[in-house]
Parts: C-alpha cells; sequence; structure tokens
C-alpha cells in the first residue's frame, strides 16, 4: 500500500520541506550508535572535513543522521539487519540518493581470514522480506560492479587484504548453526552479515548504485567468534578498521 504514495507525500508526512533531497547514503551495520557516531566524528575531523550532523524531523527516523557538508545531504544510518534500514533507503531513493554504501563488520567463511581483512561482496544472497518485496525474482542481490571497485581502489594498501566474491545476509545470528556456516563456505560464500543484501535490493529498485565494504570482525569457519577469549584482545584492529571504511566510504559519497 504505502508503494503508491508519492515521494512528495512522503517528504510531507516526515515533515521535510517539498524541495529537500538526499545525495547519498552510508549505512553502518551495528546496534552501536553512540560509538560509531562517535567514529564518525573522529574520522571527518581526521579527514578535515566541516560537517553538521543534524536530526531528521520524524520520531520514525531517529535511527538516521543528515550529514550536511557543503551543499551535499548524506543520509548515515545505523542500522542492524534490515526492517528499518528498508524503508530508510527507499525514502533516500526517492528524495534522490546518487549512491549508498553500506560498512560494517561480518562473519569470515573462508580459512585463512584475519581481523586485518575487508570484504568487498560482489553479491549477497538473503530471503528475508526487506529483499524479497524490492526483488521478487531473485535471493542473490547484486552490488554495483562500478562502485565496488572504486571501494577496493580506496581500501588498498599494503596493509590490507582484501577479498572479493559473493556474501551471505542471515538476520538470525543466534539461530547460526555450525551446519549453516559449512555450508555457505562449502557454496563459496566469502562472508556473513545482516544488511548487505537488504542495501542491494532496495537500491538496485530504485536503479541506485550500492556497494559495501565489510572487515572481517571474526572467522566462524575457524571458530573464531566475538565469543573467544582473544576477541576482546583485538578490539583495537577493529576500531582501526571501523574508521578506514567509514573514511573510504566518505570519500567516495563526498567526491
Amino acid at each position: 500500500m504505502y508503494k503508491c504514495f508519492s515521494a512528495t507525500q512522503h517528504k510531507k508526512h516526515l515533515g521535510f520541506p517539498e524541495d529537500y533531497r538526499v545525495d547519498g547514503v552510508l549505512c553502518y551495520g551495528t546496534l552501536y550508535e553512540d560509538k560509531v557516531h562517535g567514529a564518525l566524528k573522529i574520522c571527518l575531523s581526521d579527514m578535515n572535513v566541516v560537517a553538521k550532523l543534524i536530526s531528521l524531523p520524524h520520531p520514525f527516523l531517529r535511527f538516521a543522521k543528515e550529514l550536511n557538508i557543503n551543499d551535499k545531504k548524506i543520509w548515515f544510518v545505523i542500522g542492524y539487519g534490515g526492517a528499518w534500514l528498508s524503508e530508510y533507503l527507499s525514502w533516500a531513493c526517492m528524495f534522490g540518493s546518487k549512491k549508498n554504501i553500506l560498512v560494517g563488520s561480518c562473519g569470515g567463511l573462508k580459512r585463512g581470514m584475519k581481523q586485518s581483512d575487508f570484504i568487498i561482496p560482489s553479491s549477497s544472497y538473503g530471503q528475508e522480506s526487506s529483499v524479497r518485496i524490492y526483488n521478487r525474482e531473485s535471493p542473490i542481490q547484486n552490488a554495483d560492479k562500478k562502485l565496488s571497485e572504486s571501494l577496493k581502489s580506496r581500501l588498498t594498501d599494503e596493509n590490507t587484504k582484501i577479498w572479493q566474491g559473493p556474501t551471505v545476509t542471515c538476520q538470525a545470528m543466534i539461530g547460526e548453526t555450525q551446519e549453516d556456516v559449512q555450508k555457505w563456505s562449502s557454496d563459496g560464500y566469502y562472508g556473513v552479515e545482516m544488511e548487505a543484501s537488504t542495501v542491494f535490493a532496495v537500491s538496485n529498485h530504485f536503479n541506485v548504485p550500492s556497494a559495501a565494504s565489510m572487515y572481517v570482525g571474526d572467522n566462524l569457519i575457524e571458530q573464531h567468534s566475538n565469543m573467544n577469549e582473544d576477541y576482546a584482545n583485538e578490539a583495537d584492529i577493529r576500531e582501526q578498521n571501523q574508521k578506514k571504511q567509514i573514511k573510504v566510504a566518505l570519500g567516495e559519497l563526498l567526491k
């Protein structure tokens, strides 16, 4: 039903002026909102970028902020799974977004993956309703090739190993079994996370390029998870990766 409403009607309902626009979206897959906003501010300072972080007018949009940088309006969206993320992305696309980028962490599904490694998904397999409503034909959601390659080139340096290939989206982490992990790995998936298929499906529905970069938070195929004792000792690596991928995504959205 809500698909029938125009962009103008949605803007009015959400409290935006009729000429409001969105230039791009940076999604961060996490539930640690305050921590990520703190990292964002550090990244902007490191990049010498002056930005205003503005709350959006409607209470439903409380997990998104507007980054106002020069003449650009970028939505910075916190997502944990695809439900509200799909709606934020839909509005952003309707309001003019030119690029949608997802960053965050994932569970590695290839032996030899380290916490300093990144994955650039070529596609993501997902069957959740936030995907199937926007792509009823296939569970496989493709990233934009050109945007993915641009993110990869920005991430590449002598200290960073980048894996590129298909990933799988699962929004029920506590329900994952070791058998699931083994099957995903044997099927050729590089990592598992919670948002990529939603970002790709919604973006593709609106013909907006989308891509993702995710650092390897743990290596599930090697039974290294956030329950391991050494996971806490690796926090500095994850924090460095977090800031690196935010800077890369911002650089892409601001060019």
